[in-house]
């Protein structure tokens, strides 16, 4: 493949010019153009990248190591319209054209037009061709962007997609700067193009734009809803979390209070009471606190009657039993539309089957009024099925917050309502019955201890009652606690089933909303994607990089490049050390070109390369290695664009035989501080050729 012709019309210094360039074969694959600063060499440059990239093209430039416009796209074309044609009124139009060739007999032809209002040189429009050429008969032209043509598409598939142009059309004096400044984020730049994540960048942006643009075209009032909701419901995950973790220090402090009171029963039990029966006073204290807490299960148990099913019984029996039967008339509902659900896909397939069956054969055949009867039978005997719903009057569901199951949960907890009265005054005088007992043996261990002489006894139990006090308050605050939290937990599960209903609801309602939350997901998606990406390429990146910089450098330590995934490179010696350079013009160059190289060949594109300001300040040795290495593949095009500094008449000399053509550029003044470019053919510095 390579690049048989350029043509500019109007294109900034150049008038009129015509570059051919022949088939890179027998060993000659190398094109010089030769022309001094500001004769226009990286103006040929910038017309590749318009040509076939177009407004595109701003993007990459930068990258290529070319300077751009901040202005932008239109800016840049007004600037680039030929100042001639300004002056003599013939500034309507300017074009660039390539033709690329595939092979000796296919070929394919840009042509970009850019369209002026030649009173002022404002620029308007623009067309681009694209003709298919085989066997030199042209096919029929296509106009990108129409009847589903897409130049990029064309160039993806079979030329340089947009996204690693700059690998293979370059300013190698300015990529060597990129390199000069760090090379992590010259790799990481390099990594991105191969990797396409330039594309997926846009494709974010435009998802964005597309977002904003959508959003002003919705109402905001369900949403504004749906965000009390969620605040909502996120205020009571924060409450609710935070009464988990209060309960749940209540229960250690709990566990503590109860080892310390514990281990002052024991202290109690050890200072003997004054002389007293031993085992007597455990006996009494164990029992004491026995029924302590078998009076505080009984507080528990009227406590659960008071709050969980007392309110009920306040409640009008009437109003109660209307709950239940709406209850199950809304579980009837709900089964009868899963039903219907379920059976309502199969109604095609029944009337299909049934229509198409050949078996057993109805003669005579029915005629077409006969079977238009039997499909009306057939969609009411299926609808007859459904409609009307099985329970009578049921009017509409009224508890929509209930998700599936609750309505079951509701009407069971119903059903363990009932409260007798023989059961609360069994349960208050079990209380009363505790709590004389627990008096009782308070006033008997009192009698058995005896007479405390060194006051530690009277200690212990202060401490023993400042426990118990404690401990009995914390038990109440987490019964409280407790009843909250079950509040809580009822209230959270209502709000969140609202908030899942109006966002469906929501979601059923507006296509448009479901398009914006698909974009969301795929942006967030691409945000995970890109660090992911690196590795892919990593490895085999720094493999070619170290291939390519072994053949350009002439330091010979060099033992191989190794890439970290971050873009961060370490040149290695023979014996795995880090060598650390100068970072010379020259090794950053021979560092660039090696990137651009590793990255050109990873990229599995066989293009032609374009390299403005190859050579730089390179030594003899290191402009040497480039040729060989530019001259290593004899099938690929290299065209430099040369000063008279890099590639001379004297350096032509030794490389001609590597040389498939060669333009020198000369320029002139036309006046009124306008210059002319005109391209030279068989024609190099000192007019060697």
């Amino acid at each position: 493949m390579w690049i048989s012709k350029i043509e500019l019309k109007n294109f900034k210094s150049y008038r009129l010019a015509n570059l051919e360039f022949p088939e890179p074969k027998n060993g000659k694959n190398i094109v010089l153009i030769g022309g001094m600063n500001g004769y226009g060499k990286t103006t040929i440059l910038e017309a590749i990248y318009l040509c076939l990239y177009g407004k595109d093209a701003m993007t990459h430039l930068a990258r290529a190591g070319l300077k751009i416009d901040e202005k932008g796209y239109p800016t840049f074309l007004e600037h680039a319209l030929n100042g001639e044609a300004k002056r003599d009124g013939d500034a309507d139009m300017m074009s660039a054209r390539m033709i690329i060739k595939r092979n000796k007999t296919s070929a394919f032809d840009i042509r970009r037009r850019w369209y002026f209002k030649s009173a002022k040189g404002t620029w308007h429009d623009e067309e681009t061709v694209v003709t298919e050429i085989t066997k030199n008969i042209s096919g029929t032209p296509k106009i990108d962007g129409k009847n589903g043509f897409f130049l990029s598409e064309l160039l993806d598939e079979q030329f340089v997609p947009a996204h690693i142009a700059p690998f293979f059309f370059f300013d190698g004096e300015e990529v060597k700067k990129l390199a000069d400044q760090t090379r992590i984020e010259q790799v990481k730049q390099g990594l991105e193009g191969l990797l396409g994540v330039v594309l997926l960048r846009n494709l974010v942006e435009r998802l964005r734009n597309f977002e904003t643009n959508k959003r002003q075209t919705i109402s905001s009032s369900d949403e504004e809803n749906i965000d009390r909701l969620l605040e909502l419901m996120t205020a009571d995950e924060a409450r609710l979390k935070e009464l988990t973790a209060s309960t749940q220090e209540s229960r250690d402090r709990l566990s503590d209070l109860k080892a310390e009171h514990q281990s002052l029963i024991e202290r109690i039990i050890s200072a003997g009471g004054g002389g007293a029966d031993i085992a007597t006073v455990r006996d009494f204290v164990e029992e004491q606190q026995a029924h302590r807490s078998e009076l505080r299960d009984i507080s528990k148990a009227l406590e659960r009657i008071l709050s969980d099913k007392l309110p009920f019984h306040l409640m009008p029996v009437e109003l109660l039993d209307e709950f239940k039967a709406q209850l199950h008339r809304e579980i009837e509902i709900e089964n009868w539309q899963a039903e219907c659900n379920a059976l309502e896909p199969k109604r095609d397939s029944f009337k299909k089957a049934f229509l198409n069956i050949e078996a057993p054969v109805i003669d005579p055949v029915l005629t077409t009024s006969q079977l238009e009867a039997v499909q009306a039978r057939i969609e009411k005997a299926w609808a007859s099925l459904f409609h009307p719903s099985p329970v009578a009057d049921s009017g509409p569901i009224i508890h929509t917050f209930f998700h599936q199951g609750l309505r079951e949960r509701a009407l069971n907890f119903l059903s363990t309502l009932s409260v007798g009265q023989a059961e609360v005054q069994d349960l208050l005088s079990k209380q009363r019955q505790v709590t004389e007992r627990i008096e009782e043996l308070s006033k008997k261990i009192s009698r058995v201890e005896g007479i405390d002489k060194d006051g530690t006894l009277t200690e212990l139990k202060r401490n023993l009652a400042a426990v118990e006090k404690e401990r009995d308050e914390l038990d109440a605050s987490q019964r409280n606690t407790d009843r909250i939290l079950v509040g809580l937990e009822v209230g959270l599960s209502n709000t969140k089933a609202r908030y899942q209903q109006e966002k469906k609801r929501l979601d059923d309602t507006s296509p448009t909303r479901q398009l914006l939350d698909k974009s969301e997901r795929v942006r967030q998606a691409i945000d995970e994607l890109i660090p992911s990406l690196f590795p892919l390429k990593v490895k085999r990146l720094a493999t070619s990089m170290t291939r390519v910089y072994k053949q350009l450098a002439h330091k010979t330590q060099v033992s191989k490049i190794i890439i970290s995934d971050d873009g961060s490179t370490k040149i290695l010696s023979r014996n795995g050390q880090e060598i650390t350079f100068d970072r010379s013009a020259g090794e950053n160059q021979i560092f660039a070109t090696a990137l651009i190289a590793g990255l050109a060949e990873v990229s599995g594109v066989s293009a032609p390369l374009v390299v403005d300001t190859p050579l730089g300040r390179l030594d003899s040795l290191h402009r040497d290695n480039i040729f060989n290495f530019w001259t290593g593949t004899p099938n690929r095009q290299v065209i430099l664009l040369s000063q008279d500094k890099e590639v001379d008449a004297a350096t032509y000399q030794q490389i001609k035989d590597k040389v498939s053509c060669a333009y020198l550029l000369e320029h002139t003044d036309v006046g009124d501080g306008i210059g002319r470019t005109i391209a030279k053919p068989e024609k190099y510095f000192g007019d060697a050729i």
